[in-house]
């Protein structure tokens, strides 16, 4: 082949890999060299890796969003698999491959990978990480070693959810019964009765009343409530997962401090924590929950039908009642309010977890990461609920469902998962503490055990 001959040939394949690469039909992520397309069009490229599939719509639509913007920016989001993801993440980074210059993970990771170089101080360049925009929650879950060291996406958390209708129904029962008896027994004869729309309190305000602040309340209105028909139990939650028992020892039960990175303290046994153990025990003779025949999904479906008056859940319960308001299958009305305490003493602290965005240690492009996951999350308002399903980290993020800015409100009281890798399986032991009291082991002895071990471990 000529000299000539050669150079065309050149040319051609650079004229048909440019065009792919408008396309879109050959990318950095496929490719695994971002050093031809950068070549070609002097674009800076971060990649962006992420682990759940109902994330995948927004990513994309929020990296094009980014890139009209700065036009010297490519983002390219990346769906990967959830097994050993920071471990991949790693051996991406040090072996040169394609590796995330941003990726999305929970706090509880933060501190193994800010220690093996995989997270770094983020740099907030619009400085919008602070308590003007975020819960104290949602920094402390990105707080490690005292810096921000992850931008705060979305959270979970567990909240209390109740039948409105179910509420309401009492409530006015409540209310007429009340007026009957205030009438007056010589009224009939002046023809001075009161009416019943004067002597009927408003329903709405009449359910508020009864929403339980502590478990004393809940335990008051169950001797008291006259379940209609297909009400099977008052209470009922998923006694076998952590996430939903939490809150009845939360308050007093601290694994790494405030912000979860602190080895030195190991608060799990004390006189609080027992009594409200001791309490969460005794209900177990009262609402006969079996842990080992019982799950999220099943008490969640079982309220979604009327059976139950409370539950606890998690934020993804929202969509699924409104989705089933609109089909038709969910016929009442439901409400969401902060956990209820134990009792005038003793107060609950839900869980929560929130993911993050994570600018790579190793990354090259620091600059433009941190630009980029900081409008990912800072800018994240009610279309990541309306996309994903996910809440916003942010405080003043408005929704048009008011149930959803109540979520806030739980998140806002509750604790994170710890950062301190030595107390990683806390919750699975806490987990067994919890199912063994609920089952009638002692309390005290329980905790004291629990304390016992993961001081071992941290210390």
């Amino acid at each position: 082949m000529s000299v000539r001959s050669k150079f065309t040939s050149v040319i051609l394949v650079l004229i048909m890999l440019c065009f792919a690469c408008y396309q879109g039909l050959v990318g950095p992520s496929e490719t695994g060299d971002d050093s031809i397309s950068d070549m070609i069009d002097g674009k800076e490229t971060i990649h962006v890796w992420y682990t759940d599939e109902a994330m995948t719509d927004y990513m994309n639509s929020r990296a094009l969003s980014f890139m009209e913007e700065n036009e010297k920016i490519r983002v390219v989001p990346t769906l990967v698999s959830a097994v050993e993801y920071l471990e991949n993440i790693s051996d991406a980074s040090l072996e040169g491959e394609v590796y995330p210059d941003v990726y999305l993970i929970t706090n509880d990771c933060l501190e193994k990978a800010y220690l093996a170089g995989l997270a770094t101080e983020i740099t907030d360049p619009d400085q919008k990480v602070t308590t003007q925009y975020y819960p104290q929650a949602a920094l402390n879950a990105v707080t490690y070693d005292g810096k921000p060291v992850a931008y705060p996406f979305y959270y979970d958390t567990s909240l209390f959810l109740y039948n409105r209708t179910y509420l309401d129904t009492m409530a006015q029962t409540k209310a007429e019964a009340l007026a009957s008896q205030e009438q007056a027994p010589d009224g009939a004869g002046d023809g001075e009765t009161e009416s019943e729309e004067t002597a009927v309190l408003p329903t709405v305000s009449g359910a508020d009343g009864l929403i339980p602040r502590t478990f004393d309340d809940i335990l008051t209105l169950a001797d008291e409530y006259d379940a209609p028909e297909g009400v099977e139990s008052i209470l009922k939650w998923d006694v076998s997962d952590i996430f939903y028992n939490y809150f009845f020892a939360g308050n007093y039960m601290d694994i790494g401090g405030e912000t979860g990175d602190d080895s030195s303290v190991v608060d799990i046994y004390n006189e609080q924590s027992v009594a409200c153990m001791q309490m969460y025990q005794s209900l177990n003779q009262f609402f006969s929950i079996e842990a080992d025949e019982t799950d999220y999904e099943l008490v969640l479906n079982e309220f979604m039908q009327g059976k139950t008056l409370f539950t606890v859940a998690t934020t993804d319960a929202i969509a699924k009642l409104e989705q089933a308001k609109a089909d038709g299958t969910f016929t009442w009305e439901y409400g969401i309010s902060v956990m209820p305490d134990i009792n005038a003493e003793l107060q609950t602290r839900a869980l929560s977890v929130t993911n993050t965005a994570v600018v790579n240690g190793f990354g090259e492009n620091k600059e433009y990461a941190n630009a980029f996951a900081s409008y990912l999350t800072c800018e994240a308002d009610a279309s990541l609920y309306e996309r994903t399903g996910k809440l916003s980290a942010r405080s003043e993020v408005t929704y048009d469902n008011p149930m959803l800015s109540r979520a806030m409100d739980s998140y806002m009281r509750s604790t994170g998962l710890p950062k301190v890798i030595e107390a990683s399986n806390f919750w699975v032991q806490l987990e067994v503490a919890y199912t063994g009291i609920w089952q009638g082991e002692d309390a005290d002895a329980r905790m004291k055990q629990l304390e016992e071990q993961m001081q071992k471990q941290v210390k």
